[in-house]
């Protein structure tokens, strides 16, 4: 289903019983809303669940420096990194002790590690119906008070978002996710296999 960020914004906008956009940059209340409140609300979204479209793998090599104590090697996440679903060591093992600090993984895996991660999917042509109803009643949630002043709105459509979103997920969750991420293919390829 191609859809784009502006029908994800109306959509909210209609439920809401206010008037569509043309664009973000509308001279309007609710443009200027959806404008501030789209890319946290997105973001929010897709790191709630590991969306299949917006699943990820990266092989990291270790920094040059090593972490200041506790840690004894630090990764940097991809630039549109958001959750990270399962890392690996490269002996395929999962690696289960490691924090995150900013941008940078911290463990004692030597390298390199690989991780599975939800990445910030920024296409909404990418996104799957569920996904985009989802985003919508999140949008809906967060504009609400600012849009109607009532708050009896914004927690209705919060709610409506925690039903669409254990949908989404039901649905998403039976599509393929693979029981194990295991980087087997990169391990061989690695380790000349």
């Amino acid at each position: 289903m191609a859809t784009s960020v502006i029908e994800i914004c109306n959509n909210a906008l209609l439920d809401l019983g206010e008037d569509v956009i043309m664009s973000l940059g509308d001279d309007s209340k609710a443009a200027g809303l959806c404008n501030h409140r789209w890319p946290a609300v997105r973001d929010a979204v897709l790191r709630a669940h590991p969306w299949n479209c917006a699943m990820s793998q990266a092989e990291l090599a270790a920094g040059t420096a090593a972490p200041l104590w506790k840690w004894a090697y630090k990764y940097t996440l991809p630039s549109d990194f958001l959750r990270v679903i399962q890392m690996v060591g490269c002996d395929g093992e999962d690696i289960s002790d490691w924090e995150i600090q900013g941008n940078i993984i911290l463990c004692d895996e030597d390298a390199p590690i690989f991780i599975s991660f939800v990445r910030c999917e920024t296409d909404p042509r990418k996104y799957d119906a569920l996904l985009t109803e989802t985003l919508s009643a999140r949008l809906a949630a967060a504009l609400a008070y600012p849009l109607t002043g009532s708050t009896s709105l914004a927690q209705a459509y919060w709610e409506l978002y925690q039903k669409k979103l254990a949908e989404a997920r039901g649905v998403d969750a039976r599509e393929g996710v693979p029981e194990s991420v295991t980087p087997t293919a990169w391990l061989g390829a690695k380790l000349g296999r």
